[in-house]
């Protein structure tokens, strides 16, 4: 089964206001353990030392998925910190989340969203984004009453509905799915990444000429969709058509993954001594990809044991 896929964001450019060395919270906790000098008097040194003060005991190191390291090293994790420390509010911790999202320490981002929608209970970003979490650990049931929650309080947000749309595939919900997919479609026409969920659960029921016609006119308005290439080139594979297919994965722009896909192909095609070559020129293309090496060691004992092909799957670049 091809799992979904989305086209990969462009890196954030980080401007000079994001770069904060330490959260507010950690200086905080810095200066309220510090033990200043105690003001001496002429009286006070005539007499015995004053007695030892009582030293306050530290507060407990802050608990992260990475310790303290990642708050501290990544400029953009840090300023969304600072900023929620400064000024607490649901969308402050919606944008902690989020960065803790795309740092993939996914047990921090679900905190964060809880203390969100506990701010805002309707708050259709956060509990889609909890809904993604869920996704992400490979339990989407778990996720659908805030992806259901999402659709509910932002019924006007495309997003929302493929998100759901997600979810619902990962069930096996095609139908339910498309419906979702279709949905964001109509809410957003431009949604590339709509089109190519919709070609995807198509390709995956066996309507080969409406999948074909969805990633066409997904890569229309984006051609550098990634996973449109690859979901159109296993549609073309599915209809015969081997030479599109190898010329779709290579127009994802990457020659080591074209390789590796076709190979993949290949296998579930029965054709290991094909799918071996295939994942020689990738392991030529990209020597340390320790997958195409696997593949194709396991390729080649399969010729000579029979064993059945492994299910399929594709890479991105």
């Amino acid at each position: 089964m091809v799992g979904c896929a989305t086209a990969p964001r462009p890196p954030v450019r980080e401007s000079p206001a994001e770069r904060v060395e330490q959260p507010a919270d950690a200086a905080a906790a810095e200066s309220a353990t510090a033990d200043g000098p105690m003001p001496v008097t002429d009286a006070t040194e005539a007499k015995a030392p004053p007695r030892k003060r009582h030293m306050p005991k530290p507060p407990p190191p802050r608990t992260t998925s990475f310790g303290t390291s990642v708050e501290g090293s990544d400029p953009r994790l840090a300023a969304a910190l600072l900023v929620g420390a400064t000024f607490p509010s649901a969308a402050s911790e919606l944008r902690v989340a989020r960065e803790y999202i795309r740092l993939h320490v996914l047990d921090s981002a679900f905190e964060r969203l809880e203390r969100a929608v506990a701010k805002d209970p309707r708050m259709a970003e956060a509990h889609e984004e909890i809904a993604r979490v869920w996704r992400e650990w490979g339990l989407p049931g778990m996720g659908l009453g805030a992806a259901y929650r999402a659709v509910t309080y932002d019924p006007k947000s495309a997003s929302a509905r493929n998100t759901l749309g997600t979810l619902l595939e990962r069930l096996g919900q095609l139908e339910g799915a498309r419906s979702s997919f279709a949905e964001a479609l109509a809410l957003d026409p431009n949604a590339a990444w709509a089109l190519n969920n919709l070609c995807r659960v198509d390709y995956r029921a066996g309507h080969l000429t409406e999948a074909l016609h969805d990633c066409a006119r997904a890569l229309e308005i984006d051609p550098l969709l990634t996973a449109a290439h690859n979901n159109l080139a296993l549609t073309y594979a599915a209809l015969g058509d081997m030479d599109r297919a190898r010329a779709e994965f290579a127009a994802a722009g990457d020659e080591a993954a074209a390789n590796y896909n076709m190979g993949m192909l290949q296998l579930a095609d029965g054709n290991d001594a094909s799918a071996a070559l295939s994942f020689e020129q990738a392991i030529k293309a990209r020597p340390a990809f320790s997958a195409a090496k696997k593949r194709a060691h396991a390729a080649r004992q399969r010729m000579l044991t029979a064993k059945p092909a492994p299910t399929l799957e594709t890479r991105e670049p």
